[in-house]
């Protein structure tokens, strides 16, 4: 029970610098415009930590290296406060890296659900976190939207995105329990 609790209070306390490094990769990728006041508070806030790392790190195109750095390294330390420091070092950075590949994953599904449901109640365009989501998940979609076609007035396509994202993420943890010693 009490290791439950503590689980569940690393990875909530995680989860809030994780979700600011995934957004911190994933806005220069989609080419959100700077002016959104929620791209420019992600900036901010990350700027001070990813500055000393990127003149040792470079960028390749729109996608910051060292935001990736940072994000693999955040989760990490996830990782190995969750193994409670135990087990063998070199798991932690194999761990880490998993755990920020399933939490990508995770996040990503949660934003193709927010989409799925911004297209049925169409709410304010003006918001950024409308755009954001509608940036962010639209090209996953887009790629699912080639093969299935419209059924009546439903798009199935974020729905196939979640369930291959899902399967992903499930293999993914059933690979890193896989791993020895853990």
């Amino acid at each position: 029970m009490g290791w439950t609790v503590y689980g569940v209070l690393i990875q909530f306390l995680f989860w809030i610098p994780l979700t600011i490094m995934f957004f911190r990769i994933v806005l220069p990728l989609v080419r959100a415009p700077f002016s959104d006041p929620l791209v420019g508070w992600v900036y901010s806030v990350t700027n001070p930590l990813l500055r000393p790392v990127e003149r040792f790190v470079p960028r390749w195109r729109n996608l910051s290296l060292a935001a990736v750095l940072m994000f693999w390294l955040i989760a990490s330390v996830e990782y190995a406060l969750l193994l409670r420091l135990a087990g063998p070092a070199l798991l932690w950075p194999i761990g880490g890296l998993a755990s920020a590949i399933s939490f990508a994953l995770g996040f990503m599904m949660a934003l193709i659900f927010l989409y799925a449901l911004f297209s049925l109640f169409q709410p304010r365009e003006g918001s950024s976190v409308v755009f954001l989501t509608q940036r962010i998940a639209a090209p996953i979609c887009n790629v699912f939207r080639r093969w299935l076609p419209l059924i009546g007035p439903f798009d199935m396509s974020p729905a196939a995105a979640m369930l291959v994202l899902m399967l992903a993420r499930l293999v993914l943890q059933w690979l890193i329990f896989q791993l020895p010693g853990v």
